[in-house]
């Protein structure tokens, strides 16, 4: 049976991952939440003028929509966030050490998922396979031992991933700070081929490896012709 990609998009928070409801007001626009099998789930929570609050204690988690579902369009992405309450910084590069306080990814689905070795698909089974998948991925965070600027192997995803670091962990606390990202530049940095369209975009935090809390607040993603 094949099911719509939409179908199986707005499953995943009621099917395949019973016992993580997505908050009302975020699923109403258009948010999924993506949790690890055996780990505790980050809380996601919309808020007043799209406003989204992410808590992670001793948890991990995404909260991911389709690209397509953002405002605007082109190569740039845009947002703000916010940092309340920060974990100890941790190394991003080493996999079981790479806690963070907030990322934002953007997912790039490979045409026949052939790249796809942590997908949506083995989260989801084969009855997802209709679906866009994601393939390379950018990951831009807030935190670590790094320094604004670093630029990261994703220790998951060596030859699929990369993190940039925005903001490093001794970052001021509870300010907006405002973001803008260039992720054609980024994507051919990383793997040295234009980007294909972006599939799907996502807030995360984890504090999984060396436990402790972290809120912080994620608002206003769009995506920009020009910075």
């Amino acid at each position: 049976m094949t099911i719509p990609r939409r179908t199986a998009l707005l499953l995943l928070s009621t099917l395949a991952f019973s016992g993580t409801p997505v908050d009302p007001a975020a699923a109403t626009d258009g948010w999924s939440v993506l949790r690890m099998p055996g780990k505790s789930v980050t809380d996601f929570a919309a808020g007043p003028a799209g406003v989204i609050t992410v808590t992670a204690a001793n948890s991990v988690g995404f909260l991911f929509r389709d690209a397509s579902e953002v405002a605007g369009a082109g190569r740039y992405l845009a947002w703000r966030w916010r940092v309340d309450v920060m974990p100890p910084p941790t190394d991003l590069a080493m996999k079981g050490m790479d806690d963070r306080p907030l990322a934002v990814h953007v997912w790039f689905a490979e045409p026949d998922g052939s790249s796809a070795d942590w997908s949506l698909r083995d989260r989801l089974g084969a009855w997802l396979q209709n679906a866009p998948l994601p393939g390379k991925m950018l990951t831009y965070v807030w935190g670590g031992v790094g320094k604004r600027g670093d630029r990261l192997r994703n220790p998951y995803r060596e030859a699929g991933g990369q993190i940039v670091v925005l903001q490093a962990g001794d970052s001021p606390n509870g300010q907006w700070l405002d973001e803008t990202v260039d992720i054609a530049a980024d994507f051919e940095a990383a793997f040295g081929t234009p980007p294909p369209p972006p599939a799907y975009v996502a807030i995360s935090a984890d504090t999984d490896d060396k436990g402790g809390i972290s809120k912080g607040a994620v608002a206003d993603m769009v995506f920009r012709a020009a910075p």
